[in-house]
This record gives C-alpha cells, structure tokens and sequence, in this order.
C-alpha cells in the first residue's frame, strides 16, 4: 500500500487506515514506537511492560521471607481437632 506524507502544522504525517490498524491491534491515540531501521521508518505498538514481573516479586521469597504464618492461619478443624 503506498501513501503519501503530508505536511500537518509544522510537521509531516500519513493517513493510517483503519484496517490497518485494526489488523495490528491499535487504537486512535495509543502510543506508538517510532525508530529507524536499516533505512527504514517503523512503526510499532508500545506495548505497556508490567513495573513488576512475577519472577521479580518471588525471587526473595523463600521459607524464611514469605511471611506465610502473618497471612493465613491454621483453623483448629485443619487440625483435625
């Protein structure tokens, strides 16, 4: 598909139609990544990371750390009592 670039204020754009988008998964007025590569202008969905990943919140869990009896406590029928 071939578009052209355009002059918008003081500033050059193209018109990205909605099936385009709508086949990547954007939205009107999601961020997006603007790089250059090998020549080339690219343009990708920013994908928002997590500010914590999983493996990063349990890595300094451990038997000792994890604080599990402050959490949860045992019932007198778990017991068997």
């Amino acid at each position: 598909m071939s578009v052209a670039i355009k002059k918008w204020g003081n500033s050059q754009g193209i018109i990205i139609p909605a099936n385009i988008l709508n086949k990547v998964g954007v939205k009107v007025g999601q961020t997006m990544e603007l790089t250059v590569d090998d020549g080339k202008i690219v343009l990708s969905p920013r994908r928002r990371k997590p500010i914590y990943s999983e493996s990063y919140l349990l890595s300094g869990l451990n038997e000792h750390t994890a604080h599990a009896d402050e959490i949860a406590s045992v019932s007198s029928t778990e017991l068997g009592e």
